[in-house]
């Protein structure tokens, strides 16, 4: 399985970087790039999810909690006025830019693959009926927050978001540093409560995930921002 992803996830750069470096706006640039991971890992995890069932679970659950990703992204961006979206040429939901609905599913999906790695031991069966594990939950968030804080420090060049007016190491806002991580470990928990669920539930976790986060954001802005 393993070598199966590390090879999509090699066409994946691939493509990214040729696509990158294109004249197209970059707002359409990170919605194509958004539509092919779809594409490779959604059809790939579907095409083994009788072999693999854990990975089309995985992808189906980053991407239902990736489209509420836009709500916190909205209230940083318009509430707070932290988070600035520039113009990029793909249309908006209020601030926020249009690819952001399904971009977070790219990072979502790694982080709970880390956490199956993490729990090898398990078959597929196993592990998705196992149910939530505080390590595992450990792992994801560690691997979110590298991932995420790898994100902000340099996806700013591309012209994608960037923070502004709060507490930065370099191009890093510190105080999304700790709900990052609490959203890793978030998105580990309710991904397991989720399993052999109606599809409304598996909705409303995905949801609660971003409830959760949001309120992450906003306190950790409180207590670094406004109180520190």
């Amino acid at each position: 399985m393993y070598r199966s992803i590390a090879l999509i996830t090699l066409l994946f750069a691939v493509v990214s970087a040729l696509t990158l470096i294109t004249s197209v706006p970059v707002g359409w640039k990170f919605l194509f790039l958004v539509l092919v991971f779809a594409a490779l890992f959604g059809g790939f995890s579907y095409r083994e999810k009788q072999r693999w069932p854990e990975l089309w679970a995985i992808w189906t659950f980053s991407t239902v909690v990736s489209v509420f990703q836009v709500l916190p992204d909205w209230f940083l961006s318009q509430v707070l006025g932290v988070l600035v979206f520039p113009e990029d040429g793909l249309f908006k939901f209020g601030t926020v830019s249009g690819y952001m609905a399904g971009l977070w599913a790219i990072p979502f999906f790694f982080t709970l693959l880390a956490a199956r790695s993490y729990q090898g031991s398990f078959s597929s069966t196993q592990w998705l009926s196992h149910g939530f594990s505080v390590r595992a939950g450990g792992v994801a968030a560690a691997v979110a927050l590298l991932i995420f804080a790898t994100s902000e420090a340099t996806l700013w060049i591309l012209g994608s978001w960037y923070a502004r007016d709060v507490m930065m190491l370099g191009h890093v806002a510190l105080y999304v540093l700790i709900p990052e991580a609490l959203l890793g470990f978030f998105l580990y928990q309710y991904f397991h409560t989720s399993q052999g669920q109606r599809p409304l539930v598996v909705v409303l976790n995905g949801l609660k995930v971003s409830i959760l986060y949001t309120g992450c954001l906003a306190l950790s802005y409180l207590f670094l921002e406004k109180v520190a």
